[in-house]
């Protein structure tokens, strides 16, 4: 099978798709795209299957050379991606004839790059996803090393090409960056209960730095500290649970998250607050607010519904789908 060589895969890059579900009770984190919208809108970009596997670069850097004809979009972290050294855009599709070189620079802002082919990467599945949990230590499973070979489904045809080109997501369906005025919600946890009122206050009240101690399993938070309370029995995790450990500094799991813990948890982060947390490096500072169930599940059934209701134009433009 042909598709993408890899020449340098930057400081990281693993392949990604909606992560390895129903089986945490055996102690395997899920995995999965960290940036969910950005993962989305690039499968959507080439009218893929909304689970299809895409690779998550990290800090950009990549050099990868085409083995076969390739349909591309790219998505997330702004890295001025170029193919034999001609610009093409962000957000949008490109095309790659055998031979071709693309060369992705280290983004200005942000972290993760999705890269996304027609149909999908077809590396190995296990236990029903692709998806890559490096520190799993999994052979041959989506951790890509310099040489290694993306395999792709066989290459569009002209007529293909010519339908998906020219399309671009426009920037008021991209998510504001986390460390912007638009703080993050905080849903209450099972522990919220148990907290002091003002330490509850000073969480959402506070500015918050990520820290270098942060990764797709968590991200550590350095800022006013907590007072936990004591006698937690360990419970699971989901994506986006806080934890406050013994320091009192908040850390955020995500999802190469273990499988349980026993940390007190006030809040949880709604899934696509946390695809913006992930996009923050260290150093970054992000700020919380309240929000409840009905506010977050509004905000998901929106994006679902831009997804399924929005379609594109022969000249790559979003439009709404009639009826």
């Amino acid at each position: 099978m042909r598709g993408l060589h890899i020449e340098h895969p930057g400081p990281r890059a693993t392949v990604q798709d909606g992560g390895r579900t129903g089986f945490q009770h055996q102690g395997l984190s899920p995995g999965g795209a960290a940036d969910l919208r950005a993962w989305r809108w690039a499968n959507h970009l080439l009218d893929n299957p909304s689970d299809a596997a895409c690779l998550e670069i990290t800090l950009g850097g990549l050099s990868a050379v085409a083995e076969t004809r390739l349909l591309l979009a790219i998505s997330g972290a702004p890295c001025s991606p170029s193919v034999n050294g001609t610009p093409v855009p962000d957000w949008g599709t490109l095309f790659m004839e055998p031979g071709d070189r693309l060369q992705l620079k280290t983004p200005t802002s942000e972290l993760l790059t999705y890269l996304a082919v027609v149909g999908g990467w077809q590396t190995r599945k296990f236990l029903g996803s692709r998806s890559a949990v490096a520190r799993e230590g999994l052979d041959n499973l989506g951790v890509l090393r310099q040489g290694d070979l993306l395999p792709s489904p066989p290459g569009p045809d002209q007529e293909a090409c010519d339908e998906l080109l020219l399309r671009q997501v426009p920037p008021s369906f991209r998510a504001p960056l986390a460390n912007s005025a638009d703080a993050l919600k905080l849903i209450p946890g099972p522990d919220h209960a148990l907290f002091d009122t003002m330490d509850l206050a000073r969480l959402v009240q506070s500015e918050y730095q990520v820290t270098s101690q942060s990764d797709r399993m968590g991200y550590r938070l350095d800022g006013p500290a907590l007072r936990p309370p004591g006698g937690i029995t360990s419970r699971g995790v989901t994506c986006g649970t806080v934890q406050v450990p013994g320091d009192g500094k908040p850390m955020v799991l995500l999802n190469d998250r273990q499988t349980i813990g026993g940390y007190p948890v006030p809040a949880t982060v709604p899934r696509l607050d946390c695809s913006r947390l992930a996009q923050c490096r260290p150093g970054d500072s992000v700020r919380f607010r309240w929000a409840d169930v009905a506010e977050c599940q509004a905000e998901r059934m929106v994006f679902e519904e831009q997804l399924r209701s929005f379609t594109w134009s022969p000249e790559g433009h979003l439009l709404r789908r009639s009826g």
